[in-house]
């Protein structure tokens, strides 16, 4: 029985489209490090807490930190979503047990943890992110293909997932965006197959794992209950379902956030590090406004620090070509249409409430970020919606899609290359030149050699296989 079961996903994998590219992220996101810091280290402070102390409170682990949110009583927590750590602890909880021993005491114990943690970090994010991710896009690749989508059309959805867009520049970190990236692209195809508990379950994990994620409730519970209209009772139903299946991420949001913040629905914001605070200037707690910021709307969509205009241009090119394309009937195939008008409210309504979130939001920018990092979560749906459209249009606007793609490639290439780091006030390509340029040393060069190729050769190895398939094709 595991035999055939190994053959079946071996013929599986060779039948994948984007296999080849799935692999290739795997491969790079094993052997590139970058983008550690206080995020990553807030959610590693409180596994060690939790397996240590047994406390959600990160007792003597604070200072590793600035990450943090301080409570009236004085004790300290990890000011992050809680999901991500909470699902790493089956895993974290004997890697930890295997680091530490065989120390004998706690400070010894603690020595070995912080020596190791870049390694663990990197160990939890490819189980949690890189591997479940590049499965996803295979699994999407699978859904296109079986709605008749082109295989240049999957194709080029499967570089705007894997490689254009910022929540793939932040899979092989533990900041959280890539597990809500992961979560929502669930989400999307989990919608498609109208799978309606496994939405529920899926979104309340978004939520826990980004308190973003919750904005995605009207669109998803929409298109939950509204596809097949059977009055009350069939809302009723579909709701129910949908609420069964996210009860138990939403108990244990409520027991976190009252065992450490005092409030089923008190966030860790109420109790930021004064850091981060901007007393006066934000409506609530000095961290978030009620209304989004003019200048702030403008740097995330246009901006050089953040923009979705120069980090992944590909988005506000597919909102154009949709806008005054994609709906004409004649163009698409029933099954394409069906899926887009699922992925497609689902994909822009998300892109919608998260930037308006961002734009309201004092830490707009995201610190020491590769992109606009609060918006990261819904962009790789957006590459599903490219997928299911891209058939749809005209071959003038087929080949911008595929120009529009080409910058957020190579700005991932040079990211992962060159460890860049985008301060706040930092242009992000300027950032990029300078470390090519400027501070660039033997090893960012042999990456970017390597990756290069890399690239070149799995180009190669999708041409001969599309090729293979079909040996006419229609760009």
């Amino acid at each position: 029985m595991w035999f055939r079961r190994l053959v079946h996903l071996r013929d599986r994998w060779q039948r994948n489209p984007v296999s080849h590219w799935c692999l290739l992220f795997v491969i790079l996101a094993m052997t590139v490090r970058n983008f550690s810091g206080p995020n990553p280290t807030s959610r590693h402070a409180l596994l060690m807490a939790v397996v240590e102390d047994h406390s959600l409170a990160l007792g003597d682990y604070w200072g590793l930190t600035c990450d943090w949110s301080r409570t009236p009583d004085g004790r300290y927590f990890s000011n992050k979503a809680p999901g991500p750590a909470l699902l790493a602890l089956p895993l974290f909880a004997p890697i930890d047990a295997w680091v530490v021993y065989p120390a004998k005491d706690r400070k010894a114990r603690d020595a070995r943890r912080l020596e190791a943690r870049e390694d663990v970090l990197l160990y939890l994010s490819m189980a949690l992110q890189v591997i479940p991710f590049a499965l996803l896009v295979m699994l999407s690749a699978e859904m296109l293909a079986a709605r008749g989508v082109s295989r240049v059309a999957i194709e080029l959805a499967a570089l705007a997932m894997l490689f254009g867009n910022t929540a793939s520049l932040l899979m092989n970190t533990f900041f959280g965006h890539g597990m809500a990236a992961v979560l929502a692209l669930a989400l999307a195809l989990a919608l498609l197959e109208r799978r309606i508990v496994l939405v529920g379950l899926l979104f309340a994990l978004g939520v826990l794992s980004d308190y973003g994620s919750a904005l995605f409730f009207p669109f998803v519970w929409a298109l939950v209950v509204l596809p097949g209209w059977r009055g009350v009772r069939g809302v009723l139903s579909r709701s129910l379902r949908f609420f069964a299946g996210g009860l138990g991420p939403l108990v244990v949001f409520v027991a976190y956030h009252m065992l450490c913040f005092g409030g089923p629905l008190t966030l860790p914001n109420k109790f930021q590090n004064p850091v981060f605070v901007e007393a006066g200037r934000r409506a609530l707690w000095g961290v978030i406004d009620f209304l989004p910021d003019k200048h702030v709307a403008y740097e995330l969509a246009f901006g050089l620090k953040r923009g979705l205009a120069v980090t992944q241009p590909w988005v506000f090119v597919l909102a154009a070509v949709l806008l005054l394309f994609a709906w004409s009937r004649r163009r698409w195939s029933k099954e394409r249409l069906a899926a887009a008008r699922i992925v497609v409210p689902f994909a822009f309504g998300g892109l919608l409430v998260l930037f308006l979130m961002n734009a309201a939001f004092g830490g707009w920018h995201g610190g020491v970020s590769p992109g606009p990092r609060y918006l990261s979560a819904i962009l790789p749906v957006l590459g599903l919606a490219l997928g299911l459209s891209y058939d749809s249009f005209a071959r003038p606007v087929r080949l911008l899609l595929w120009l529009a793609v080409v910058p957020a490639l190579v700005l991932f290439l040079i990211v992962w290359a060159g460890n860049v780091n985008v301060w706040p006030g930092d242009d992000i390509w300027h950032c990029c030149w300078w470390a090519l340029a400027k501070a660039a040393n033997v090893t960012t060069y042999v990456r970017l050699s390597w990756m290069g190729l890399a690239f070149f050769v799995t180009a190669v190895i999708a041409i001969l296989r599309a090729w293979l398939d079909h040996p006419v094709h229609k760009f």
